[in-house]
């Protein structure tokens, strides 16, 4: 299950397009640390190609790509093959219809009109008759190092990540990983 999709440009982290697909419990808490991850991760240089970062019982697998990186958000029992093929789907084809505006762009979210493309190929990546292999020689790192924090924003503030409070749900428990 995608349940959020989202395309930044690189330099800058300036949000592109977002596409909602489905609710979960604290949407708002995920998102907002899918917007702290790329704020990290935009002001990094040779960003790998592609990324998943676990957090918790979901991920975020993120493709970068011509200065944009493509995150989408789902549940860590999701299919990684189907996932990076979503993003390089979309990635594709918002390079073709707005790769000679990206940088020019100045206004956030310019591009809310290429949900409709998200929404649509979301639902061939999501067929149970799509069979692709993983991406390989994924490398392993941790979430909290990439963040610079020791705890997530919001997992400190609440008090745990979805878990039971004290036994710490999320904490500890995100890593990141890097395709090569």
């Amino acid at each position: 299950m995608l349940y959020f999709t989202s395309i930044w440009r690189t330099p800058d982290a300036l949000g592109l397009a977002v596409s909602n697909v489905d609710t979960i419990p604290d949407q708002d808490k995920w998102k907002n640390h899918s917007q702290a991850l790329v704020r990290v991760l935009a002001g990094q240089q040779n960003l790998p190609r592609m990324m998943t970062v676990d957090h918790g019982p979901y991920c975020y697998h993120i493709l970068c790509a011509d200065g944009v990186l493509y995150l989408t958000f789902c549940q860590k029992s999701d299919s990684v093959a189907a996932s990076f093929g979503f993003l390089e789907e979309i990635s594709a084809e918002f390079m073709n219809l707005y790769g000679d505006q990206i940088y020019i762009e100045t206004r956030p979210y310019k591009f809310i009109k290429f949900d409709m493309f998200m929404s649509k190929s979301r639902k061939v990546f999501l067929s149970p008759s799509y069979n692709r292999a993983p991406p390989a020689n994924i490398e392993r790192r941790q979430f909290n190092t990439v963040m610079g924090i020791m705890d997530a924003p919001e997992d400190r503030r609440n008090g745990g990540g979805g878990g039971g409070g004290g036994g710490g749900g999320g904490k500890g428990n995100s890593t990141m990983y890097a395709v090569l």
